[in-house]
Parts: structure tokens; sequence; C-alpha cells
């Protein structure tokens, strides 16, 4: 996806605007919503993200928050969920990492030591579930 890479480079200079499309993100970000995404040294968990996903032709640029990181296939990468969403979105790799969502519409702070927890949080009951097996 051509696109992805060059909002990548321009996010690594300045912050990129994107509009929100769905509810997963519901009720911090609703459909329509403006967001301006930028690169940043370190994503912790709690995080606003935004990432590559979709099978090959079909990519698009989604916005949930990160949970943690896990190995996938032997190598690093994303665990993320949308608000809203009742479980986690697949792995993803760190190259398909786009940046943090620096500012939203709402009065609400994206990532408040609350959402911070939850997100450590709903990461660890996933581990358990994938352990129990």
């Amino acid at each position: 996806m051509r696109t992805f890479a060059a909002v990548r480079d321009l996010a690594a200079s300045g912050p990129v605007a994107a509009t929100v499309r769905g509810t997963s993100m519901a009720p911090l970000l609703v459909d329509g919503d403006r967001v301006a995404i930028a690169r940043a040294r370190l994503y912790l968990p709690g995080d606003v993200v935004a990432f590559r996903a979709g099978p090959a032709g079909e990519e698009r640029i989604v916005v949930h928050r990160l949970l943690g990181y896990r190995l996938h296939r032997g190598r690093l990468a994303c665990v993320t969920q949308g608000d809203a969403s009742p479980t986690p979105d697949p792995p993803f790799p760190l190259r398909e990492l786009l940046g943090r969502v620096v500012s939203h519409p709402g009065p609400a702070p994206l990532a408040p030591p609350r959402a911070r927890l939850a997100a450590v949080a709903a990461f660890l009951r996933m581990l358990v579930r994938r352990l129990a097996r």
C-alpha cells in the first residue's frame, strides 16, 4: 500500500490529519471525528495508535488502543483493541504501526491513567487465556 508508506513518512515529520470511520473506539472517537497522528519513539500500553491492517489489496488504516506487545511468528508484534470492541485485534508487526493519535476533537484525554491500566489488564487477561489453552 503506497498510501500507507506516504502517510507514515509524513507522520514522521509532523502530525497527519485523518478522519475516523466506524465506532470501534466509541465513545472516545466516533465516526467523522478528525484526529492527528504522529510518529513516536516509544508506544506505551494505553496509547491510541494507528496501524495498517487487512489483507493485501484491502488494507486500511485502523485506530485502536495499544494493549501491549508479544512475540508473533518469532518477532515482536503489537496487540491492540478498539475501546468498543469485544476482542483484541490479531497481532501485527511493529513495521505496520503508523503512529500515535496526538489530538482529537473531544475533551477527554486519549490515554488517561485509567485507560493505561485497563489496557494492561486486558493484555494480561489475553495472555492468561492463551496460557490456559
